[in-house]
Parts: C-alpha cells; sequence; structure tokens
C-alpha cells in the first residue's frame, strides 16, 4: 500500500480523525507555549552555518517514525502518567529559560515536551517505541554560543598545527604564530583556519545516524560516531595545506579562491567518503567479512507491549491540560520584560588620570566591537614611571542574554601567537 493510500484510509477512520485533531490541537498549544523557543531555533539554524544542518533534523526523526509505523502503531498503550510529568518538566524548563533568557533550557523543554506529548497518547510504550527518532531531535538544539566559542577555539589550535604539519612535509617554508599561518607572501588569518567547527555538528549528527543505520556490535558503532572529530580536524588541516601548496606554486591570488572551493559541500562530502571508508574498514575486519552497503539499512524498531491503563484516560489528559494550562499563564506573567539595568556612567565620561601612569586612549576596531557586542568598551596603554608597558581592556554588557556573553582573553590571546604569563 502506498503512503498515499494508507493515509487515506487512516482519515477515513472516525476514531482516528478524533485522536489526530487531539493531537494536532495539543501540538498547536505546544507550539505557542514554546514559540519563543521555536523561533530563536529557526533564527539560529539560519545565522549559524555550523547549525544549518538542523533543518533536516525533525525531517529525518519522522521519516524513522515512519519508516517503522507498523511496530510504532503495534506499541500504542494506554495514556500514561509519564506524560503529564514529562510536560511538567518541560514547563519547569521553559520558564528557568525565561528567567535567566539561556534559550537552551527552553530548546530542550521543547523536545521533552514532544516526549511528553508522546508518553501522554501512547503511554509509556510508544515512547519506548519512539525513543531513537524523539532523541535524535536534541541534535537540532543549539549549544550555548560559550561552548561554540571554546570549540572554536580549540580546533583553531589543532588545525593550524596540522595543517602546518602538512605544509612543511611539502618542504614549503611557512611559520606558525598562533592561529595565524605566515606562508611569506600570504598570511592565512584566525578566522579562516577555524571553519572546521561549521562540519563538525553536522557530521557527528550523521555519523550518529550512520552508526544507528549500522548492522553490528555496539563497539564498532561507537567508532563510527567517534570518528567523526578526527576526520573533521584532518579535513580542515587539509584544506589548509592545500592553501599552502597553492600559495607556493602559483601565488597568493589563487589563495582565496581555494579557500572558497574548499568550503561548503567539498569538504562535506570528503568527510563523507571517510566515514563510509571508516564503515567499510570495520566489515572489513569483521567475521564473516561484509560489504559496506550490506552493513547499513534502514532501521527495524521491535514493537513494545502496549501499556495498560494505570490511570483513566480522562485523568491523565486532564492532568496534562492542566499542567499546559498552569504553565502558558505563568509563561505570560513573566514573559514581560523585567529586566533592571542600573544606571552607569560610561567609562568615556570616567576620570582618565592614572596615578604616575601616561594613559593613552585608543579607540576599539569596529570590526572587534561588533564581534564582542559589549554595550561599553575601553582600551588603555598605559606606560610607568619606569618605561613598562601596560594595556588595560574592559567590556560592559547591559545584560548577558540573547547570545551576547563574556568574551575571554584566554581564547583569543593565544590565537595571535601571544602568551598569557
Amino acid at each position: 500500500m502506498t503512503m498515499a493510500a494508507e493515509l487515506r484510509t487512516l482519515f477515513q477512520n472516525g476514531a482516528a480523525r478524533k485522536w489526530m485533531a487531539v493531537v494536532a490541537l495539543s501540538s498547536a498549544f505546544i507550539a505557542v507555549l514554546f514559540w519563543d523557543a521555536i523561533a530563536n531555533l529557526w533564527m539560529r539554524w539560519g545565522q549559524q552555518q555550523e547549525l544549518s544542518h538542523s533543518y533536516f533534523i525533525p525531517v529525518i526523526s519522522a521519516w524513522l517514525v515512519w519508516t517503522n509505523r507498523e511496530a510504532v502503531a503495534k506499541s500504542v498503550g494506554a495514556p500514561s502518567a509519564l506524560g503529564p510529568a514529562l510536560l511538567g518538566l518541560a514547563g519547569l524548563l521553559l520558564l528557568l529559560g525565561k528567567l535567566t533568557y539561556i534559550f537552551l533550557f527552553q530548546h530542550i523543554g521543547l523536545v521533552v515536551a514532544i516526549a511528553g506529548l508522546v508518553a501522554s497518547f501512547g503511554g509509556a510504550s510508544l515512547l519506548r517505541a519512539t525513543a531513537i527518532p524523539v532523541a535524535f531531535l536534541f541534535f537540532a538544539v543549539p549549544p550555548p554560543y560559550w561552548v561554540i566559542t571554546v570549540l572554536s577555539w580549540k580546533f583553531q589550535q589543532i588545525s593550524s598545527v596540522l595543517g602546518v604539519w602538512m605544509i612543511q612535509l611539502m618542504d614549503i617554508p611557512v611559520y606558525l604564530s598562533g592561529n595565524i599561518i605566515d606562508l611569506g607572501e600570504y598570511k592565512l588569518q584566525v578566522a579562516e583556519a577555524c571553519s572546521g567547527l561549521r562540519y563538525l555538528f553536522p557530521f557527528l549528527s550523521l555519523g550518529v545516524m550512520t552508526a544507528y543505520l549500522y548492522r553490528g556490535p555496539m563497539w564498532q558503532r561507537l567508532v563510527i560516531v567517534a570518528s567523526t572529530i578526527p576526520i573533521t580536524i584532518f579535513m580542515n588541516s587539509f584544506r589548509i595545506a592545500v592553501t599552502g601548496a597553492l600559495v607556493q606554486a602559483y601565488g597568493p591570488q589563487h589563495a582565496e579562491g581555494a579557500l572558497h572551493f574548499f568550503e561548503g559541500w567539498v569538504v562535506f562530502l570528503i568527510c563523507l567518503i571517510a566515514l563510509f571508508g571508516v564503515v567499510a574498514l570495520l566489515c572489513a575486519i569483521s567475521k564473516p567479512r561484509r560489504k559496506a552497503l550490506d552493513a547499513l539499512g534502514a532501521p527495524q524498531l521491535a514493537p513494545v507491549t502496549p501499556s495498560t491503563a494505570k490511570m483513566k484516560t480522562g485523568v491523565v489528559f486532564g492532568a496534562g491540560a492542566g499542567v499546559l494550562a498552569l504553565f502558558f499563564a505563568a509563561s505570560a506573567f513573566i514573559s514581560t520584560d523585567s529586566l533592571i539595568i542600573p544606571k552607569r556612567a560610561m567609562f568615556a565620561e570616567l576620570p582618565s588620570e592614572f596615578p604616575e601612569m601616561r594613559a593613552d586612549i585608543r579607540p576599539m576596531d569596529p570590526t572587534v566591537a561588533e564581534v564582542l557586542g559589549a554595550d561599553d568598551t575601553i582600551v588603555v596603554n598605559l606606560t610607568s614611571p619606569d618605561g613598562d608597558l601596560y594595556n588595560l581592556y574592559l567590556a560592559y554588557l547591559d545584560a548577558q542574554r540573547d547570545g551576547r556573553s563574556w568574551h575571554s582573553p584566554r581564547q583569543c590571546i593565544p590565537g595571535g601567537g601571544w602568551q598569557i604569563a
């Protein structure tokens, strides 16, 4: 039976239509409750290249459910009290996110709310049957900005060192200062050497899905997932090495074109080939040996014995509706912008005298200021009577919210080739 025929049969069933209407209404209420979180997800998926794959995560989860729809249908049990409990946890995460302005809590709460809906309508048995598709939705949740910043810094250092090592293997003179790769006529800046992170998150989610589709022991699946990280780092280092070789052979005018060519789908496709190579290697060492394509296949979920009713369906639905209504009211109550920003003098208005020091106030580079996102900054070069030089940098943020947070010098100073004493 085709998909269209199955859907037509489903819609012709009166009881099924009622259930689908209730599910649709509940889902719409969840969407309204978590609307700010959904809007923030959509914004970050579109603005951050390392998260652009997230659009496909819900589609993949839905495909997993549809592929195993017969097992899922056989797993539908009586509505469980676990559903309202998960909805309550989701509501708490929502309120915590609104109070702290940390969207991560709201994003996690959205996934927990989806799990709560599943348990409310199909019991714990349906939640167990759909655990993998629901859990896979967490790959659409963006990590905190500071996690991305720290990981980017680590990846920059590793990629730069490996890239320079590859360039040196080709007997090309190169000098590494922090994350600045000096090729003589051309300098590969930090921002250009750090883009390996944009492949990590989509490639990691793809690695998890590949491991899920792989028919083999658990340790081999873990190897597939773990291999995504070194593959990503190596490919970014290889990209740097190719750029160095082109600069040496054809001049710096070809460097930008090489960097642009090796961005996006080219690197990602090579990473896919490498991941398939890992799968092929695991198949080669397995007993009996298998072909890589034979080891990958659509997942087959086993149906779970439907859970029996421990509470009346009306009680479960009433509890779930009550929980949602409670947190909807609480969310509306605290959604008003209650942020209190204390009055303060701008740095430029403060006295610039430093006892026994000669002060030279420097303007902040507009590009740097935009990246920092601070509401007020000041940079002062100080000279002591003994000729010692000091640099004072202060940044002030009215509030650390909506992605604006601290920017530690421990990340940018080593990247520029400096050492913190």
